[in-house]
């Protein structure tokens, strides 16, 4: 009995300490207080990773558009560079689609976002659409406007086309135009920081994050037209 409550007590602390490091994390990011460094070029193990990227986004009309390492656990602002954890991020444009790309590199993997803007005439409201292949994407619920999709495991062309199809998707519902962004990392970082506040304003969002760890998998490899239509 006494091993029973034992690992009963060292369970519920685990999950209190998970589920508070995660909502610091999240209230940083809502506050924008994670930390952000300049990246003039890729280093270390994110130069080939970069490499590969560019080369398969230029092939395709897409042009460089930033460099940036990013704090991938907010929860860290105060620890020892050391001690952190960072995320290479490289941005890539399509001027004639209005489309972004980004990826991410975070501990030897990396990930991918295609994300195109757009702003409805009537009312002026911004929307997004946001296809990736990074599994954690679904963590988080995600705000009213924005509708995303993650299929991990699929190549960059693979992802580009199940993006035009949400594209395609979200256009045929509307009259929504799309919007030219110059500079995608600030855009991802604002979406970010957006969908935090998002996050911190639904009820009882702290205890409910153990949930949502849980569930998130049910929204993999899903089309937006499938979660949200």
């Amino acid at each position: 009995m006494l091993y029973y409550l034992i690992g009963a007590v060292v369970l519920v602390g685990l999950l209190w300490f998970v589920t508070n490091t995660t909502a610091r994390a999240i209230e940083h990011l809502r506050e924008g207080t994670a930390l952000r460094r300049d990246l003039p070029a890729p280093t270390g193990a994110f130069a080939p990773a970069h490499a590969a990227v560019d080369a398969l986004a230029r092939s395709r009309g897409y042009q460089a558009a930033g460099l940036t390492r990013v704090l991938a656990y907010p929860e860290l602002v105060g620890a020892s560079d050391e001690e952190k954890l960072w995320e290479d991020m490289g941005a890539w444009l399509d001027r004639a689609h209005r489309r972004m790309l980004v990826a991410q590199f975070v501990q030897g993997r990396t990930f991918h976002h295609f994300i195109t803007l757009y702003r409805n005439p009537t009312d002026g409201r911004e929307v997004m659409v946001n296809t990736t292949d990074l599994p954690a994407e679904f963590f988080l619920p995600q705000p009213p406007n924005h509708y995303v999709q993650a299929f991990p495991g699929r190549s960059l062309d693979e992802l580009l086309a199940l993006h035009e199809q949400a594209e395609a998707w979200l256009e045929g519902r509307g009259e929504y135009e799309r919007v030219l962004e110059t500079l995608p990392l600030e855009v991802l970082d604002r979406l970010t920081r957006e969908r935090a506040g998002y996050v911190t304003r639904l009820p009882l969002w702290k205890p409910r994050l153990l949930w949502w760890q849980l569930t998130k998998g049910r929204y993999l490899n899903k089309p937006v037209s499938a979660l949200y239509g």
